[in-house]
């Protein structure tokens, strides 16, 4: 079948994608999956990247995903990132669904900070800034409100005109929302911090944070780009989705090559905590980092939710790519 964009949004559920992403981590922990690095195509010429992503989960399918990554496209008005996931059956090959995956990119990033900070953050967390204003900084908000009491969200942007927009199309809240002049005044005294921007040099420092603050760091997903003071990671107690990603890719990849910081640095990957291997947080711990850098578990454990969630309500243009 055919999934397009109108019917992933009908059958996406937030609280479903942060339970389906804790139970692929688990699984990728006890070594029921199986995925290669990312392959990358990058393209100078149009400022852009490409990525593919294949994987297979026992119990899930075997799927690849075809995304990119063009920062530039917000002058566009077009999506940063957007990606088209097919799904197949592990036993034959047998092409199951192709889905639009550009709203479950934004989903499964979401739901894995969900998950992180479920571990990670102080449980009364109740203050959220916001670093980035774009499709991801929301669905980080949604599965942050499915976890804790929100009482007040900061956003800081690079232009006011996003933060404006970014909180226009926001549904009303019970919390308050602030559009923080400068990144200093959206972090400091935050519990949780989202940074979700494609920047290559260091926006949030050490001396603005909170002692205990938990910091979800989302945008560093190629070489060369940060988005932390590397005296953070110095001092933070370090989280990752996948070691080997992240040490290419990951929010830790430009201090690692530094040399600010090494392997031994990093206290664990987070299926480790889930799994029960070591703990999260502790009353010990003073500021945590997750470096989340979107592993292909993620996509296929929402393709495949949503793929049977489509069958059940009969959803979907079926195809014969077999014929």
């Amino acid at each position: 079948m055919i999934l397009d964009r109108a019917c992933i949004a009908r059958l996406l559920d937030m609280g479903e994608s942060i339970k389906a992403v804790e139970r692929v981590f688990s699984l990728f922990g006890r070594g029921k999956a199986l995925m290669p690095p990312k392959i990358y195509l990058e393209l100078k010429k149009y400022h852009g990247d490409f990525r593919a992503m294949p994987v297979f989960v026992e119990g899930m399918g075997a799927a690849l995903k075809w995304v990119n990554v063009h920062p530039a496209n917000l002058r566009k008005h077009l999506p940063t990132v957007m990606a088209t996931i097919i799904l197949s059956d592990p036993a034959t090959g047998a092409p199951l669904a192709i889905l639009n995956g550009t709203q479950i990119t934004n989903f499964r990033t979401g739901a894995a900070g969900g998950v992180a900070a479920k571990y990670l953050a102080r449980r009364d967390s109740s203050i959220i800034a916001l670093v980035g204003c774009g499709e991801q900084a929301k669905t980080q908000l949604l599965a942050l409100e499915n976890l804790f009491r929100i009482t007040e969200v900061r956003v800081w942007g690079h232009q006011k005109a996003l933060v404006q927009r970014f909180l226009k199309n926001i549904p009303p809240k019970t919390f308050l929302f602030v559009a923080a002049p400068s990144i200093q005044e959206c972090v400091g005294g935050a519990d949780i911090i989202v940074t979700t921007t494609p920047s290559r040099r260091p926006l949030v420092k050490f001396r603005w944070l909170k002692k205990d603050a938990h910091i979800n760091a989302i945008g560093a997903d190629a070489p060369g780009k940060q988005e932390l003071d590397v005296a953070i990671l110095k001092k933070a107690k370090i989280v990752v989705d996948d070691w080997r990603q992240a040490r290419h890719s990951g929010e830790i990849n430009v201090a690692l090559s530094q040399k600010a910081i090494s392997q031994g640095s990093i206290y664990a990957e987070i299926a480790e905590i889930i799994n029960g291997k070591k703990k999260g947080r502790t009353n010990r711990d003073g500021i945590t980092v997750f470096d989340s850098t979107g592993l292909a578990i993620q996509d296929v454990a929402l393709a495949y939710l949503v793929y049977k969630k489509a069958l059940k309500r009969k959803l979907g243009r079926p195809i014969d790519l077999m014929g």
